[in-house]
């Protein structure tokens, strides 16, 4: 199921009218709701809540039930603002966060953020459904995960930093990595981070989480990787 798709049915179903408005809107509007049934199964999946000011109708929040089990999977933040996709007359509402119940177990275990036009800038998941939230992905502007980062000991702070087929690890928790290791896959280097006799030695100068010009391009998150700086600089 689409989020772009439930959007825009959510959009038509609200209002006919294709050039949702980008004026301000009025002051103290009340929160209406709808609910929608995406899938066309006679079945209720999506409520979506909206400020309806005539002519200005700006959806703010939903809730979708991907199971159909009667409890919410995934609710999604939309801001004030719309754009016009290419080929497209229909605006659609600009997303800026996101919280999935990935296993249905009834609690949210992944929160997402976004950036303008779509582009996920992190998400923060309880892998281990402890309720901590441990691990952060960092996303690139081709939409991939390309940096992990995992706060084991949960202090805060970062201990083990994974990318592609590199892993740093901070052993003693002072912030600063000072083991790494290296792997022939993504799947390869989740294994070998957990084996210390793979370890390596590792000096600040040589740490890509320490030095962030260090990371290949093709490696670099939209945020926390230096690559705006990087970029300015050549």
């Amino acid at each position: 199921m689409k989020l772009q798709f439930i959007v825009f049915v959510l959009v038509v179903a609200v209002s006919c009218n294709k050039d949702t408005s980008r004026k301000n809107l009025k002051f103290g509007l009340p929160v209406e709701q709808m609910k929608v049934d995406t899938t066309g199964d006679g079945v209720m999946d999506t409520w979506g809540y909206y400020l309806n000011d005539p002519g200005n109708i700006r959806i703010i929040y939903e809730e979708i039930d991907k199971n159909l089990d009667g409890f919410s999977d995934e609710l999604i933040w939309a801001g004030s603002a719309v754009f016009t996709p290419k080929d497209r007359a229909e605006k659609e509402v600009v997303k800026v966060h996101e919280e999935v119940d990935t296993d249905y177990d009834g609690k949210v275990d992944t929160i997402k953020w976004l950036l303008p036009n779509d582009f996920y800038a992190l998400a923060q998941s309880d892998t281990d459904r402890d309720g901590y939230f441990e691990t952060t992905s960092y996303y690139s502007f081709k939409k991939n995960i390309v940096r992990k980062e995992k706060d084991t000991n949960k202090d805060g702070k970062p201990d083990v930093i994974l990318w592609e087929t590199r892993g740093e690890i901070d052993t003693d928790f002072d912030s600063t990595p000072d083991k790494f290791v290296i792997a022939k896959s993504n799947l390869e280097l989740e294994e070998i981070v957990k084996d210390k006799t793979k370890h390596q030695s590792l000096s600040e100068k040589n740490s890509w989480f320490l030095n962030q010009n260090l990371v290949p391009e093709n490696e670099r998150s939209i945020i926390g990787s230096g690559y705006f700086v990087n970029k300015t600089k050549k």
